[in-house]
Formats: C-alpha cells, structure tokens, sequence
C-alpha cells in the first residue's frame, strides 16, 4: 500500500469519523469511511516568482518578439487539444492573461522558466497547486527530462489535457499524480509512458476508465471520485490485466462488481461510496487481502468464500442485518460493518485473527453474552472494538465500559477511547 495516498474507504472511527490520517482532504461526505495511506500535502502559499537575470530576459523577450512556433506543434491528440485551447487561456500562478508567461520587468517570461532550477537529470519533480493548465504544461519543457524523471506531481492544477509532448514524452516514469485536475480523456498521451508504476487520476471528469492496459508495469491505480458509471469488458486486458496490485475506484456511481474478475493478482479493491447493491464475481480474487465496500447498498454478506486470504473487510454503512458468510475467511484482522443493521453479534468467533471490530452504529441491543464469541479463547489478538451508537451502549450506562473490559480482558481501546 503506497504511503500518504487519498481514499473513501476504510474503516470508520467512533462512529463514522476516520481515526486514521489516502482521511479524505477532500469533497466526500463524511458517511463514507477513509483509508489510512493518504496523500496529503499542506499547502501554504503559492512560491514566491521566480527570478530572473538580465540575459534570461533579455532571451525571453527576443523569443516573444520572435514568435514561439513550437506552441503550434501538435501530436496525435490535437483534435482534442484545440477543443479547449480557448479554456485554456486563463490565468495561472506564474502565467500572464494569454498564457504565455510571467511578467517580470515588463517582460513575459516563458513557463519553462520554472523548471531551470532543475538539472536535466533530475529524478523527482513536484508541482502542486501552481493553477497550471494544459497549455502552460505544454510550455514548461518536460521533455527534457525524458531519460531520467521517475515521479511528476501535478496535483490541484487546472489541466484538462495532457499530450504525448509533454508528459507522454517521460519513458521512465514511475509514479504520475494527476489528481484533481479537470482530465476528462487520456487518449494516448501515455502511450510511451511503459515504466510506469503508480498512476493517480483521482478528482478528475473520467466517465470511463482510459484505455492504460499497455501499462504492463502499473501495480497500483487510483481514479477515486470521477464519474466512472461502469467498467467495460476492455477495460483491463493484458499485460495491465496481471500486473495490478491495488485499484481505487471509491466516489463513482458503479452499480455492480462487473469486468473486474480477471484481475487475478489484485491484492486491494477500492470500491466505497458507490451504488454497488450486491458482492459478486469475487471468485477470482485470491489473493486479494483488502476489500473495501462502505457506503454502497448491499444487504448481504455473501460470495466470500473464495477469499481465503482476505485480510480486511470494511462494509460500513450499507444495509446489511445479519453477520454471516464468513467461514472461509479466518484469516482477516479486521471487519468492519459500522453504521448497518446488525441486531446479533454472531458468526465471527472462529476469526481467531481478528485484531480490530467494528460494529458501532448498528441495532444490537445485548452484550452481556460478548465472551462467548469475541472472547480472548477466541480471539486473543482483539485489540480495538467499537459498540458505542447501539441500544446495547445506551441501556447499559455507565456499565457499558466496564462490562466489556471484564468480558474481553484482551482489548486495548473501546471506541474512541
């Protein structure tokens, strides 16, 4: 799981505030539980601008008086360039009113500029909210670092295209973090981009996934909060088919699990915050060790059984009522099915694995039987139950603490305390 990444999924913190850090920054509702590998970046304020020396602007100004003819070069994606080319003419943090560049001494100063602190062997390059768009991206000279750079953050921009001259133009990068920008289509602008690793294309206007299954070294995907209704047969097909580890799809409008069966080698599947009304086609997933599915609408806990290595099951705030179908899963650490409708704990004391239970926010209304299936002769690595936001927590007052530290002497925290 990578570190510092955003998600809608996982698990709900006392009831239904995230107790962990992929915690959104961001525009989900806050019934939808996050995941603990965000990346979150603090912005302050823009850069100071850049400056410049004399014989940088005395060249800035012979190439404006000269004409910049590269601005006009376009690839096998201009069709689409020139649709928004008059979207694009708005200012950004280092551009003027055309686009064309900063005015420093009343001189316009191309974008490129604010890649010359880079040596052209540079590795990682990060330039987050900067208000970039696709035109002034196009100015700033990536391509010159094509033999090296392996990460480019252009996170909170405001592009809405990106071409196979610019970013398409990096054959050796590895992590591409283009989330919450305006991309709506890809095209085959990373068509060249063969060694990428991790591709982030969260918050933007995708309604179905880009064609990337050339990607034959993409281990991770995140598209959380696009538009994505559905997943197409051909949306995955090899080699990315085999090679996907961990794929986010939370804050979409999918309505069923379809066309995701081939993906036989994932590990984490992101799905929270959809409209997704039943758990199917999961009999492929072996290996996976994640499911998340909060916020969605199903009702039954069922099709499980293949998931043998399953690890974590986050299905809060869904409609379910009864917990069972989860005999074949000994090995998960943590469930979570806050904010349901569960009335009996039951069918979970042969997980002797688990670590963490959550099932605040649900209609249980006895606990005076908890020993007999989360009880440290079954589940002596139970560290973490929540409860709180049940009849059970309100009939016993003051005793509710208590009686659960008697009950399960195993645990470490009761809710949020």
């Amino acid at each position: 799981m990578t570190d510092d990444h955003t998600n809608v999924d996982a698990p709900a913190a006392g009831p239904s505030e995230p107790s962990q850090p992929h915690a959104i920054d961001h525009n989900i509702s806050s019934s939808s539980s996050l995941k603990p590998r965000q990346k979150v970046q603090i912005i302050g304020d823009l850069p100071p601008a850049p400056r410049f020396s004399a014989d940088q602007l005395a060249e800035a100004a012979a190439a404006k008086r000269n004409g910049d003819q590269s601005d006009d070069d376009d690839d096998s994606d201009d069709e689409e360039e020139k649709e928004g080319a008059q979207k694009d003419r708005r200012t950004n943090g280092v551009t003027t009113e055309d686009s064309d560049g900063d005015d420093v001494n009343g001189v316009e100063v191309p974008d490129a500029a604010l890649l010359d602190r880079y040596p052209s062997d540079e590795t990682r390059i990060d330039l987050t909210h900067l208000r970039l768009t696709s035109k002034s991206l196009r100015k700033l000279g990536l391509s010159r670092f094509r033999d090296t750079l392996e990460y480019l953050g252009l996170r909170q921009n405001e592009i809405s295209r990106i071409s196979s001259k610019d970013i398409g133009a990096l054959k050796k990068l590895k992590d591409l973090d283009l989330y919450d920008n305006h991309i709506e289509k890809l095209g085959k602008a990373l068509e060249q981009c063969t060694e990428l690793e991790s591709l982030d294309l969260s918050f933007n206007n995708f309604r179905h996934l880009p064609h990337i299954s050339h990607l034959g070294k993409c281990h991770t995907l995140y598209f959380v909060q696009n538009k994505i209704s559905r997943i197409r047969p051909d949306d995955f097909m090899p080699p990315l088919q085999t090679t996907l580890r961990s794929l986010e799809l939370g804050g979409n409008k999918l309505r069923t699990m379809e066309n995701l069966g081939d993906l036989v080698n994932l590990e984490e599947l992101w799905l929270g915050k959809n409209k997704i009304t039943k758990l199917e086609n999961l009999n492929k997933f072996s290996r996976l060790r994640v499911l998340s599915i909060q916020s969605n609408r199903i009702t039954k806990l069922e099709n499980l059984e293949k998931l043998a290595n399953l690890e974590e099951l986050y299905i809060s705030h869904n409609g379910l009522t009864k917990l069972e179908g989860l005999e074949h899963n000994s090995k998960l650490t943590t469930l979570d099915f806050a904010g349901n409708k569960v009335k009996v704990i039951e069918n979970v004391n042969h997980l002797s694995r688990l670590e963490e239970f959550w099932a605040n926010d649900n209609q249980i209304d006895d606990i005076n039987h908890i020993t007999d299936h989360l009880g440290p002769s079954h589940m002596p690595q139970l560290s973490t139950i929540y409860l709180e936001g049940n009849p059970a927590y309100r009939k016993e007052g003051p005793a509710y603490r208590r009686k659960l530290i008697l009950s399960l002497p195993q645990i470490q925290q009761i809710d949020a305390t």
